[in-house]
């Protein structure tokens, strides 16, 4: 689909000055992220996803990681060596929280800036 040429690689983006509110993501990103993906979104290699430079992360439209977090993800072997942790829903955390942290892991390893409100995640909840 892209041809014989890949795209070229971006760099990785500069994390952007602390947005208000950013206290609460960082917060909330310790207590029920970073056992998983590291203080410093790193991941664990062949196990869990670096949040540092995702293009889910990175992606100009945070509705992905929304989505991510309000559903979880299934676990999933991606071969004989690298099988992939499942991730639980964090639907049960209120919407200014799952706000809070996607603005946090955008802002520090996205190069975005931290403008996923909560009226955007209570937009994307299914009703159950």
């Amino acid at each position: 689909l892209l041809g014989d040429q890949p795209p070229a690689t971006l760099p990785m983006p500069a994390p952007l000055p602390a947005a208000a509110g950013e206290e609460l993501g960082r917060r909330q990103y310790q207590a029920w992220c970073a056992s998983c993906h590291g203080s410093d979104g790193q991941g664990l290699p062949n196990t869990v996803p670096p949040l540092a430079g995702n293009s889910t992360v990175r992606s100009a439209d945070a509705r992905n990681l929304v989505q991510v977090m309000l559903d979880g993800l299934p676990a999933k072997r991606l071969d004989r060596d690298t099988a992939m942790a499942g991730m639980p829903s964090y639907a049960s955390l209120s919407d200014a929280e799952l706000a809070a942290i996607a603005n946090f892991a955008r802002t520090q390893w996205g190069g975005r800036p931290g403008d996923v409100s909560a009226s955007k995640v209570q937009a994307q909840r299914v009703p159950r």
